[in-house]
């Protein structure tokens, strides 16, 4: 018997969930992107750039998990 292999999320539908999860944090995207570790004159746009659905590339690992962590969450709920 074949089994059944679920369809991995798109890049897109994560990112959704990312927003959310930013948004639910009441931070902005700078004070994201400074406890990530980004510098101030760029967190902003970093963590803008990050959650872009239409983005064309797939962000690493060490990224989201900076991420999950910038906003109090695991990666698990992320994805």
């Amino acid at each position: 018997m074949a089994s059944i292999k679920a369809k991995p999320d798109s890049a897109a539908s994560i990112r959704d969930r990312m927003r959310s999860a930013a948004k639910d944090s009441e931070m902005t995207l700078e004070e994201i992107g400074l406890r990530m570790g980004f510098a101030k004159d760029g967190a902003r746009q970093a963590v803008s750039r990050l959650l872009n659905p239409n983005a064309e590339y797939d962000p690493r690992l060490s990224t989201l998990l900076s991420f999950a962590s910038a906003i109090g969450r695991s990666l698990k709920e992320l994805l």
